[in-house]
Order: C-alpha cells, then structure tokens, then sequence
C-alpha cells in the first residue's frame, strides 16, 4: 500500500509530498486529554477494564498502543517539561530530571548540570508549537515508545525525541533527544497508528547489519589517528567531517608539543531501535569520545583554552591531558546497502590534567 500521508513543510503545516528535515509523517493536534494525567496506559486500556460495560474488543496487537490525541499530548508535555529549567538546590534539581528525562536524554541533562553546579531559576517561557508524533511502537506490550519530533524556529534545527513507558506503572520519560542535520532524512515509519516495532539493537533482524554493529563500526571509523575503514556506514556526514577536521586542525596546532588521539565507545545500554516501513530500522544511541593530548618531551607544558581549563581545574598541564565527551545520535539501518547517522551532537563533560 502506498504512504498517502502528508510530509511537513518547513514552518511544520502538512502538505503532500513534501518534507521537513527528511522527516515523513502527518501533524497530529493535541487533544482532549493534554490536561489528564497520562502514563503508559492509553484511554482504550481503562475503557476495556470496566467489566460489563460492553464486551472486550479483540485486541490488535499490530496496533500502536495510544490514540493519536493521546500520544501527541504526552510528547507535548514532556517534551514542553525537558526544556524548562528547574528551580532549586541541585539534589531538587536532580529530582526534577529524573521526573521528566531518563536513558541516554536523563545522562546528558545530568552531565550538563555537573558543568552548571549553581542553580538556575525557572523563567516564563514561550509556550512552544506542539510536537509532530511521527510513530509509536506497536502492541499492548511493554516497554512502549514514542517518537515525536520539534522544530526549533531560531535555528530552523529538526530535532528527534524518544519517549518511552518501561513499565505499567511507570510514566513516559523522554530518553532521548537529537538534532537532526540539514537536509538528513528519517524514512518513513508508516501510519502511526498502526505502530512501529521495536527491534533488538543487537540483532540483526533483516537488516544490512546489526544496528549495535553500525554503531561500532562508525565509532572505529572516526578514531584519530587511525581510523578504521569500513563499508558498513557511510562516514561522510557533517557531524564525522567536523570531527575529523577539528582533530586535524588540533594535530597540527600541537605540532612539536604534543600528540592527540580520540576514541569514541558506543554506550548502547538505553539505545532505542524502530523498525522503519521499508524494512530498515532507526536507532537513537550514544558514543563517549574520549581525546587524549599527550605531552612531549620537547616541551616543558601546554597552556589550556578556557574551555578545557574550566573543566579540568588547571591551566596547564605539563604531562597529559584527558577529556570526555558524549555525542547522542541517531542513525539509519537499511535492509541492504551503508548505514548512516543522520543527526548527531556532543557535550564536552569531564576532563583532568596532569
């Protein structure tokens, strides 16, 4: 059957055959239930519960979970909840994370207030455009997942949020959220209330290769000095150029004074994978890159940038020194032909000199 649903425009009104940051869906409108209070049982699941109303429906397992209404209201909310700051000491701080974020999305925003230790006061924001629902997981089953997408009108940036209940009891968290590039496409899902399938990130499962395969043969692709070839993933997308670049640049700099190498190891424990209509698959993850600038001989110590001397503590260093970084990405799997990361960014995290 062919995808007769509108593509986004650029400003994010439907309109056919036409897309907005490659992303294929339809704009769904929040609804009746934006104020209730929602988890991860759709409306459908209590209404089957009250026992001699009328006879349960056979269940459609292939189905996403949640009406539409429902689905875009929790993306609204949550989605609204990640970006407004918290007000209070950093353990209250930290709470309120954790009411919202969780996974990969709950790492970085913990990562980022470790960089930011004092508090920030809660300002009156500008109520944001809802969120676009771009696909469900499908089947009454849990874990179940919501994939939702934003636009940011300043940058005119596409970003991509995961929203996942792992259990009856438990609410939908965001679990992670990644900008998507200019001009990147998502493949389509299909019809989001239908439902898109979870896939095992470690498996295989039709496609050209494990997704958890992709990922690590893209990570070895983007080691410096010595990067490993591979036919797998394609390593030409902006986010991989910049890398290389930069780590060029910061060779060259050195010179004399010092070596660089970068390692980036794929941190897949919260990683979410969707099954896409054609077979493929999209997979939201995270890499730690970790840069190593070892000092030479020849030189008696490396003065820091402000940004590395703020992380570190120290404003030279005479021996070496280490930095973390954390890149949450998304990235396409196809059934045949080279994977590819189609939005990517990074926060610097950590660092220590000697």
């Amino acid at each position: 059957m062919s995808d007769r649903r509108p593509h986004l425009t650029p400003s994010g009104e439907p309109r056919h055959r036409q897309t907005l940051g490659g992303i294929t869906t339809r704009r769904l409108l929040v609804g009746a239930l934006a104020g209730a209070l929602l988890t991860g049982c759709g409306a459908q699941d209590a209404q089957d519960a009250l026992v001699g109303i009328k006879a349960a429906p056979a269940e459609r397992t292939e189905s996403a979970p949640l009406d539409p209404e429902g689905a875009t209201a929790i993306a609204a909310r949550l989605v609204a909840a990640a970006e407004v700051p918290v007000d209070g000491d950093a353990k209250a701080a930290a709470k309120a994370r954790a009411q919202v974020l969780a996974g990969d999305a709950l790492t970085v925003a913990n990562a980022k207030a470790a960089r930011a230790p004092k508090p920030v006061t809660a300002t009156e924001l500008a109520a944001p455009r809802p969120p676009t629902v771009v696909a469900q997981s499908a089947g009454r089953a849990w874990p179940r997942a919501i994939l939702a997408a934003t636009l940011d009108e300043d940058t005119n940036t596409q970003f991509l949020h995961v929203l996942m209940s792992q259990k009856p009891e438990e609410p939908f968290r965001v679990t992670a959220s990644v900008p998507m590039f200019g001009g990147a496409e998502l493949p389509a899902l299909g019809d989001s209330t239908n439902g898109a399938p979870l896939l095992d990130t470690a498996t295989k499962d039709g496609l050209a290769l494990a997704p958890a395969a992709a990922v690590a043969a893209y990570a070895a692709a983007l080691a410096h000095p010595k990067p490993k070839a591979t036919e797998a993933i394609a390593v030409d997308d902006p986010f991989a150029t910049g890398l290389r670049a930069t780590a060029a640049a910061q060779t060259k700099a050195l010179g004399k004074l010092g070596t660089l190498s970068q390692v980036h190891a794929p941190l897949l424990e919260n990683a979410v994978t969707f099954r896409l209509a054609d077979g493929g698959a999209v997979t939201f993850g995270l890499l730690r890159r970790t840069d190593t600038i070892t000092v030479k001989p020849t030189a008696k110590e490396l003065v820091l940038p402000a940004e590395y001397a703020k992380v570190t503590g120290k404003k030279k260093v005479t021996k070496a020194l280490t930095l973390q970084n954390l890149q949450p990405f998304v990235m396409v799997v196809p059934p045949t032909g080279k994977a590819e990361v189609i939005g990517a960014t990074e926060l610097l995290v950590s660092g220590k000199g000697q």
